[in-house]
């Protein structure tokens, strides 16, 4: 993989603002979240159909840092890579950036924690997500 990866795009609309008139923090979090789906599947990380059990990342923390505001009609775009590949966790960085000027609006950090559903326990980070976060595949 390369990066930053693009993840997705948002539309902030009217119904996602507050009484304020700027984008609610629930919907930024919706964003980010959904982005960390597309991201693993990028990496080629395949989460089991409903009721079966696998490896899978779960999110253990979730930071937002909110840097401008957004208001109905802007159009975003997220992109993300890895900051930190530790032996069970990864710490992704994710932008949320206006997309027709670029400017942040908001960065996300997540730590994800490799877990196995049946053992119930963390586990390593399994080698072919390794080498797709590292580059080399």
């Amino acid at each position: 993989m390369r990066f930053p990866v693009s993840l997705n795009a948002v539309v902030a609309h009217r119904w996602h603002c507050d009484h304020f008139g700027h984008l609610n923090a629930r919907h930024y979090a919706a964003a980010f979240d959904d982005a960390i789906f597309i991201f693993w599947s990028q990496a080629g990380v395949e989460v089991p159909p409903p009721g079966q059990l696998g490896v899978i990342p779960v999110t253990a923390q979730l930071k937002i840092e909110y840097r401008s505001e957004v208001t109905a009609g802007e159009v975003l775009a997220i992109s993300g890579q890895p900051a930190r590949i530790g032996g069970k966790s990864v710490t992704l960085a994710l932008t949320m950036q206006e997309a027709a000027t670029g400017r942040t609006v908001a960065t996300c950090e997540v730590v994800e924690v490799f877990f196995d559903a049946l053992a119930r326990q963390s586990v390593p980070v399994p080698d072919p997500v390794r080498a797709a976060l590292q580059g080399a595949g």
